[in-house]
């Protein structure tokens, strides 16, 4: 790895001695064409909230469960920076009698995440209701700094279901006092 990065920075001296930083033998400024940076590398660079949004709507999109819940998710988008709420992206997908959600979806979603490279911390809990089917899911997944709490639940109705996923930058949590 020391060699590489030795090796990056032998070129960039070179480079840069042989274009002159950016003046021409006139010693006139030029103007070159920026170089674009490679693509960040799987599993490395800032994890922004945008990467876990991303995170969190395609998996659940992947997993067929519907789109997010705007009116749940705003009050994350719009709290006010330093706040717990602010250090969170939030998801809920609801499910219907028409559309409805199961654990399998559930059980979907978290394996999207994981495809993501989300490690999971411990298993699935799962409840059964009355009648025997699972009524509620829990499970807990991180990375790179970041927590998901992914839970999924049948209404008391139980014609209504939700899976929400709930994402928090633990440095942000704790530097609210919350973490």
């Amino acid at each position: 790895m020391r060699r590489i990065r030795r090796a990056a920075v032998a070129i960039a001296v070179i480079v840069l001695g042989a274009t002159g930083c950016g003046k021409s033998d006139t010693g006139a400024e030029t103007t070159t064409t920026p170089v674009p940076a490679p693509p960040r590398p799987k599993g490395t660079g800032p994890f922004t909230k945008e990467f876990v949004r991303t995170d969190l709507e395609g998996s659940a999109a992947n997993a067929g469960v519907p789109a997010n819940d705007h009116e749940y998710a705003r009050p994350f988008e719009e709290a006010p920076a330093g706040s717990p709420p602010s250090c969170a992206v939030a998801f809920r997908g609801i499910g219907d009698k028409k559309a409805p959600l199961d654990f399998e979806d559930f059980k979907a979603v978290v394996g999207e995440l994981r495809e993501r490279d989300w490690q999971q911390s411990g298993g699935l809990r799962e409840r059964e209701n009355l009648d025997g089917v699972i009524g509620d899911a829990v499970a807990s997944l991180k990375q790179r700094g970041w927590s998901v709490t992914a839970q999924y639940g049948i209404a008391v109705d139980g014609e209504t279901s939700a899976i929400t996923l709930t994402a928090y930058d633990q440095a942000c949590m704790k530097r609210t006092g919350a973490g």
